[in-house]
Order: structure tokens, then sequence, then C-alpha cells
């Protein structure tokens, strides 16, 4: 494949996207192809042929999407290409992601575009993308705070594989004091340090290797929201770090469900409380039970969304009994998939008790929904981070520091305040309201988002002129360290503190 040069510099560049199979990780990667296709970008989506008609909803239609097939997986149940309703067994995703290299390179060869733009789960893309004279540019769909982080390894980059050891036994106990975590946050952070399967690469370890062997890493942030981990993470690397900016979605096509609709009409603007946890995670019943009661203790409407994953069957059959009308029609309790866009936008909701899914909260703030922080996994923890402390938007729900455990007492509590009428608000919730209010004019600012966009395209079309960048990452990230083991281990623990406390102190 011919480089560009200064002949052909405003030619079209070809671009193929290849998303993780989480529909949190979809969209960004949809709405990142309209942006880039609206400013001249030749673009090719990759997908299941199961997850089009979804995907369809938001991609620009002049944009092709072309089809691979998931491999049969043991565990995985036939015709299920997508994380959505199985988030149990993402790890098994994972088996069947490493299975397509296959398709994947023949689709590259067939294509010879410039450049492919992936995700997380493919570590294997870069040597594959460099072989073909293809640039790899690994899109991140977590924010700066979230990659600055998961980067902290990087910096003793000879060591990599000894500190991802030293990571999966430091304790939780002395993770959380380090990363100025909760002790539930920790845990959890853990799950991403587990092998798998039999797998080699945990995902964390996938993303730390996919973010070495990349020719670029691209961030979904700003600088307006989050500068100084922006500026932090970008200084790791002896690489690109493209910013695509927060990637404001388009308002949503298409009219609500009339059902839906319908229910919600029945309630004054503002009054009802909506809450969703996105396409992959789900709540113990037991919590579920403490969210459902917490809600009918606020007193206020509301319309809760809730996700089963798979459960041994009496387990299910209990979770399923919380389905159905509350608090004499004015609480309703459903599962599946929804209409989420849309409802955050319907004149009826007033609030929204987010797991803190960055675009969840994006689309939040756009619809003028305040906000519950409920983040209940991985990226999540640091996006409510952002959000109540740097920010200073939305109201924490209150958790138990061993195990995040939260009681119908603190979701009443927390969506109570965050449905205060004005002339019952402290001045610290104006505060809140009057930065809600800044953070959405940033969103809704159509050209400092397009300003991001023309940067990005112009850093690609200086990644694609410039030669051996990708091949020099992945000499660079095949050198083995000579240093010993356990000093490597015991440094990387001390420069985490070091790190941790100049960065999220």
């Amino acid at each position: 494949m011919a480089m560009a040069t200064n002949d052909d510099a405003r030619s079209p560049l070809r671009v193929v996207m290849f998303p993780w199979l989480g529909f949190g990780h979809i969209f960004p990667f949809v709405q990142l192809s309209n942006r880039l296709h609206a400013n001249g970008i030749d673009i090719t989506f990759l997908s299941p042929p199961s997850l089009v008609t979804k995907i369809r909803t938001a991609l620009d239609p002049n944009i092709p999407i072309l089809n691979y097939h998931l491999p049969a997986v043991k565990g995985i149940p036939a015709g299920v290409e997508s994380t959505f309703g199985a988030p149990t067994i993402m790890e098994l995703f994972l088996q069947a992601a490493d299975q397509v290299r296959p398709q994947i390179a023949k689709l590259l060869c067939q294509l010879s575009p410039d450049v492919v733009i992936f995700d997380f789960a493919y570590h294997w893309i870069p040597p594959l993308a460099d072989s073909l004279g293809i640039k790899s540019v690994y899109f991140s769909i977590f924010i700066a705070i979230a990659m600055a982080h998961s980067a902290a390894p990087a910096m003793l980059w000879p060591g990599k594989d000894f500190i991802l050891a030293a990571l999966r036994v430091i304790p939780p106990r002395v993770h959380a004091a380090l990363a100025g975590l909760q002790l539930y946050e920790a845990r959890d952070a853990g799950y991403y340090l587990k092998m798998h399967h039999g797998s080699t690469l945990s995902m964390y370890g996938r993303m730390v290797t996919t973010m070495m062997l990349s020719s670029a890493n691209a961030v979904r942030s700003a600088l307006e929201t989050e500068s100084r981990y922006v500026k932090w993470y970008s200084s790791l690397w002896k690489k690109p770090v493209l910013l695509t900016g927060l990637l404001v979605p388009k308002p949503p096509s298409g009219e609500l469900e009339a059902r839906c609709d319908q229910w919600l009409s029945r309630f004054p603007p503002r009054s009802v409380v909506f809450c969703a946890f996105g396409s992959e995670t789900c709540l113990p019943v037991e919590q579920m039970r403490e969210l459902v009661a917490g809600l009918e203790m606020s007193g206020s409407p509301f319309l809760l969304v809730l996700n089963f994953p798979s459960k041994e069957e009496e387990e299910l059959a209990t979770a399923e009994q919380l389905l159905g009308e509350k608090m004499g029609g004015r609480g309703m309790v459903q599962s599946g998939w929804i209409q989420q866009p849309l409802i955050l936008r319907h004149p009826s909701v007033g609030g929204f008790v987010s797991h803190c899914g960055f675009s969840s909260l994006v689309e939040a703030v756009v619809a003028d929904c305040q906000v519950v922080l409920m983040p209940l996994k991985a990226d999540q923890f640091l996006n409510g981070k952002l959000m109540a402390e740097e920010l200073k938007i939305g109201v924490r729900l209150e958790r138990r520091y061993s195990d995040g455990w939260f009681t119908r007492n603190g979701v009443c509590k927390a969506v109570k305040t965050m449905m205060m009428k004005e002339d019952e608000q402290t001045e610290e919730m104006k505060a809140m309201r009057a930065n809600h209010a800044k953070f959405k004019e940033f969103l809704l600012d159509e050209a400092a988002q397009q300003e991001y966009s023309l940067n990005f395209v112009a850093q690609l079309r200086k990644l694609v002129s410039t030669p051996q960048a990708g091949t020099e990452a992945i000499k660079a990230a095949k050198f083995t360290s000579s240093f010993l083991p356990v000093l490597i281990c015991a440094a990387s623990i001390l420069f985490f503190a070091l790190i941790y406390l100049r960065l999220f102190s």
C-alpha cells in the first residue's frame, strides 16, 4: 500500500473500524465513524450480521458495513454475537475474537485501507496490520482518567510481563490505598487481571499490549474536561495520542415506542426518574430489591430497566418477580433492549440513575437530566470520579466500602436530592446544577467538537505519511527485560504509589 505524499494529501483516507462486541463500545465507534465520514474519510465498518440492524439506526447510511462471523465457541449460545444479555460469558467472546483473525486478515487484504481503528480485545491487529503496510490505531472508548489509571505499567515497559504478574498478587486493600479507590472498586479491578479459559492474556493484559503495539492511540476525551489526565497519558508514549473529542451523538431519529411514550406522558414535566445500567451490567437480586424499594420510597415516578444474566432457574425466577408496575402504576420495572436516548429526551423525564457508562452520562447531560452516580464496574468508577470530583456534577449514591453494597435508604436519599425542586436546593446543589448546564453547553458546542474532528483527521494523515511508526513500536515492545523479576515487581509497587498520589489524590 502506497504511503500518502504531499501530492495526494487531500485524497480520501480509507479507514476500517473494528469495535469490540459490546454496544457500549460499538456506538462510540459509530459516532467516530460518522464524524470522520463527514470530514471526507472513507469508512468501512466491520460487524457480525446480527448487530447490523441496531448499528444502522445510528451509523451514516453512506458508510458500508461488512460482515464477519463469530466462530462457534462452547458456552456461547447459537446466534448470540454481542455481549448484550450475556455479560457472564464475556471471556468466551474474547476466545471468539481471537479466532476471527483469519477473516479480518482477509478483509484487510481486500480493502487495503490506510488505517484500521480497533478496540482493546484485538491485540493481534497491530502486527497483522504492520505486515500489510496498514497503520493501526487503538481507539479507547474509555476517557483519559481511566486510561491514565490503566497505563501506569507502561512506564516500566521493559518489565511489562513482570508488572502484570505483580498486579495480580497485590492485595485489594493495598491497591485501594495506592489508587485512592474504594475496596470494592479495587476488587473489581482484580477481575480484569485474571486469565480466563486458558488464555495467555487477561483483559487488562490485552489492553496494555494493544496500547504498546499500535501505531497510535486514540482516546475519547477533551482538554476542556480532563486536561491533566490527557497530558499525563500522552506523555507516556513515543507515538501519537489522538483526541476524538467527547463524541456527542446526534439527536436520536425515530419515535419512542408508543406504549412507553404513553406511560411517560401521564406524568408532569421533569418528574420521572429513569434508571438503566447499559447492556452488560447486572445487579445481584438482593440489590435489585433494594433499588426498587428505594425508588418507591423516593415518591418520584420511575422507569427502571434491569438486566438479567444467565442464572440458576430459581434465582432468575426470583429476579423476574420484580418486573411490572409499582406504586399503583407510578413505577415501572422492565428488562430488555430500550430506547435510552429517546427516553432521556422525553419531556417527563428529569432524572437518571446511571451506571456511569460515559456515553450514558453524555446522553443524560445533553438531555438536561440530573444524574445519580452509581458506577458498578471497571472504568465506570473513574467516570463517576471525574463527574463528581472534577466536573462537580451528579449525586453520588452512598455505598459500603468493602463490597459496594447500597441500601434502599441510600437510593431514596440520592434520588430525592437529585430531584429537589429549585426553591429547596442548597447552595451546593445550585452550584452542581450550574456545572451541569456548563458541561451541557460544551457538549452542544458543535464548533468545539468539529475542531477535535479536524485535528483527528489531520493527525491520521500525518500518521499515514510517517513510515515505520508501527514497526518501531512493535520492535520496541518485543524487548525483554534482563532485570531481576523480584526487583521489578517491588519497584512497580513503589512506582504506582507515587503515580497514584500524584494523579489521583
